[in-house]
């Protein structure tokens, strides 16, 4: 997203948010990974999962493992979005509302 800039405009972003993830081995990655499943695994509370189903970071494969295990997130996908639907279209707070309100 961007936001204002004087006469134009920025990114609202660190452009360089990725940059960390280059001194990553896969070793780290798989102990990392790990710690997350563990996380994951231990949330007992409904749980909303949204993804972008363009997304480079949250695989199918990984959204559906987290529909099956854990607190089984509630999945839903919106096409032609990238990894973090923005929440600005109406359709997509509709899901968010309709979970939050949900009995």
């Amino acid at each position: 997203m961007l936001k204002p800039d004087g006469d134009g405009f920025k990114l609202h972003y660190d452009p360089a948010i990725a940059a960390p993830l280059r001194a990553v081995t896969p070793e780290m990655a798989k102990a990392g990974e790990a710690m997350l499943w563990a996380s994951y695994d231990a949330l007992r509370c409904p749980t909303l999962l949204l993804r972008g189903a363009d997304s480079d970071l949250l695989s199918s494969a990984t959204a559906q493992a987290m529909t099956q295990r854990g607190p089984k997130a509630r999945l839903h996908e919106f096409a032609g979005v990238g990894h973090a639907p923005t929440l600005i279209a109406p359709e997509q707070i509709d899901v968010v509302r309709e979970f939050l309100l949900a009995p």
